[in-house]
């Protein structure tokens, strides 16, 4: 800000009397004193509330105990069919009924989908057919591993692909709950056939 100055006149400027400090008004000295403490207090509680709300914040944030991973739930054997059969129906290979075949290492399984024409199928291994079968079965395939492919028929000629059931899980809570959704096991399931199908077919399989 700029100051206005008094230009003078050619007359001499008289200044009023300074005024003598009063006994009950503080000094100049002491005022500015006063302001300063004053001042730095309501600086000092500022920053002591500025630092609890950063800790209630924090507190927040991390405080509480860790939430539990959501139960969790296999696709059952009647709809994992269903989905096979559509995957199937959509790479283009007519699905067949399933049926009894015998694997080259002597125990049976159940063809739960075939291939019309061909000599390939999907087997959805359940828990229980995976404890029944046992060594007869190689172990289930992680996610980034490849599906499992077993042998069986006269000469071993028929192909099959093992999709393990506890590969495709979801829970049960609704909303915004879900950590994996049905509709996310399904996808994976489908994604699982049509890959199967397409290696069938590049491998020419008969």
């Amino acid at each position: 800000m700029s100051r206005k100055l008094h230009q003078g006149s050619g007359a001499p400027h008289l200044c009023p009397l300074p005024h003598r400090p009063s006994a009950l008004a503080p000094a100049p000295g002491q005022a500015r004193d006063a302001r300063r403490l004053l001042g730095g207090a309501r600086g000092a509680a500022r920053l002591a509330l500025g630092i609890a709300t950063a800790a209630l914040a924090l507190a927040a944030c991390s405080g509480g105990e860790a939430r539990a991973p959501n139960p969790m739930r296999a696709l059952d054997e009647r709809r994992a069919i269903e989905v096979i059969r559509r995957a199937m129906a959509h790479e283009g290979a007519q699905p067949a009924r399933g049926r009894e075949i015998e694997l080259t290492s002597g125990k049976k399984v159940r063809v739960d989908v075939g291939v019309q024409s061909r000599a390939y199928g999907v087997v959805y291994v359940t828990e229980e057919d995976a404890q029944a079968l046992g060594a007869a079965i190689p172990p289930p395939n992680g996610r980034d591993e490849k599906l499992r492919i077993v042998r069986g028929g006269p000469d071993g000629a028929v192909r099959l692909v093992l999709l393990y059931q506890q590969n495709y899980l979801y829970d049960d809570l609704v909303g915004e709950s879900h950590e994996r959704t049905t509709i996310t096991a399904e996808r994976e399931l489908t994604r699982d056939v049509q890959d199967f199908i397409t290696y069938a077919r590049t491998q020419k399989f008969q």
